[in-house]
């Protein structure tokens, strides 16, 4: 359960944009997830020996390690909005 009395000096604005905010967070989370998901499927899928293939399995590869980077970002982003707002 959040506790928006906890906040130190918030008002109750501060509290509502910490909350949008973590929200539009989450749903970041929700798509980056979706993607990571589907490129892990893809890494799997383009692991053939063919010079073409292998190029697509490195950049589909690339692009699911920065999403997992970017999932990880996002985690410490709502980790401080939870500080902010004493959840």
């Amino acid at each position: 359960m959040l506790n928006t009395i906890a906040a130190d000096g918030g008002t109750s604005e501060m509290i509502w944009h910490a909350y949008a905010a973590r929200r539009a967070l989450n749903d970041a989370v929700c798509a980056l997830e979706g993607a990571g998901a589907a490129l892990a499927s893809l890494v799997e899928q383009t692991m053939w020996q063919a010079q073409g293939v292998r190029e697509l399995n490195l950049r589909v590869t690339d692009a699911a390690e920065r999403t997992a980077f970017e999932l990880s970002e996002l985690a410490v982003r709502i980790g401080e909005i939870d500080r902010v707002v004493g959840a």
